[in-house]
């Protein structure tokens, strides 16, 4: 029997499946994966536009690197690349395809693993055999492209966690289902119509063999990106405490410097007025106020002026975003 080769090199490039275990243990965890994903999402654009600048110039060789380097997670790993209206007929069951749907959302792969986590925990534990019944049984869940995402992207979690046993199972795992996907690609077949044939193909030793050593090779390539993963959350950490130190030093811009460089609409204040053309009206004691970022001064000037012109001003001032009514106490 010809052995089955498959082209793993992709997976060099894994991420961590959602960002779950990556945040800053003080801030909000939702708000850390948004900021998580925005943050990948912007080195996406970074490749997207120096890719771009370099097909303009007709140099596809290095538009190639840069694709190449760009890092593989749960929302460009594996999308859906048919839909199946299944359709009963008395001749048998037909399914219509159709080719290059739209990518699967987050929230899609997330709510997959929390509805089907028993099964995948399950299948995650089975042998041999017990694989190819579960697959036979549940193979409209098990040979969903969320499931071939789930396994290859959680091993990655269990190797980085240190869980060696428990990666090395979602790594067997995930290569009965991944190899049934590559099985069924050239042939423009449902994987999940694949699983008997793929089972026949390795029921001697010799071809057991050929599946452990394609197993053996993916594992190998898990716990190498989990090193390099590892390093590259400790450089992304040493440069962010290296920026926050920067800026702890850094002399801050006082608020009426930084709404100057502000356009209109993103320095409006919360009352609906323009912070700079508040500022230019008021009274220059009271823009000396502001200036110098000096409570007592202000309210050094509430006590010189009259006290209806001084509110008038001072309540532009709060519906400007030039003062937070919230909080702090009024200089009166």
């Amino acid at each position: 029997m010809s052995k089955l080769t498959f082209d793993y090199s992709k997976w060099d490039r894994l991420e961590i499946s959602d960002d779950e275990d990556t945040h800053h243990p003080n801030l909000d965890k939702n708000l850390n994966i948004r900021v998580n994903r925005i943050t990948r999402d912007r080195k996406e654009e970074e490749i997207d536009t120096a890719k771009a600048e370099a097909e303009e110039k007709g140099d596809f060789e290095k538009a190639e690197k840069l694709e190449s380097k760009r890092p593989l997670h749960q929302g460009n790993v594996c999308h859906v690349v048919e839909e199946r209206t299944i359709i009963n007929r008395a001749g048998g069951r037909s399914d219509n395809i159709k080719k290059d749907a739209e990518s699967f959302s987050v929230d899609e792969y997330s709510m997959f693993k929390t509805d089907n986590k028993k099964l995948l925990d399950d299948f995650t534990n089975a042998d041999w055999e017990d694989s190819r019944e579960m697959l036979m049984t549940y193979g409209h869940i098990l040979m969903e492209d969320y499931a071939n995402s789930y396994f290859m992207l959680t091993a990655l979690e269990a190797e980085m966690a240190g869980n060696k046993k428990w990666a090395k199972k979602l790594c067997k795992q995930g290569q009965i289902i991944s190899q049934i996907f590559q099985l069924a690609e050239p042939m423009r077949r449902p994987p999940r119509d694949l699983v008997p044939r793929f089972f026949e193909k390795f029921v001697g030793d010799q071809s057991k063999a050929a599946f452990q050593e394609g197993v053996d090779h993916f594992s190998a390539q898990i716990a190498k990106r989990a090193v390099d993963k590892k390093a590259e959350q400790e450089k992304d950490q040493a440069e962010a405490e290296a920026e926050a130190a920067e800026q702890e030093e850094a002399v801050p811009v006082s608020l009426v410097e930084a709404m100057y460089d502000m356009s209109k609409e993103d320095r409006m204040g919360p009352g609906g007025l323009d912070p700079v053309e508040v500022f230019e009206s008021i009274p220059e004691k009271i823009q000396n106020c502001f200036k110098s970022g000096d409570v007592d001064l202000l309210k050094q000037a509430a006590q010189e002026m009259d006290p209806k012109e001084f509110d008038k001003h001072f309540k532009r001032c709060i519906d400007a975003g030039l003062w937070s009514s919230g909080g702090t106490a009024d200089p009166d």
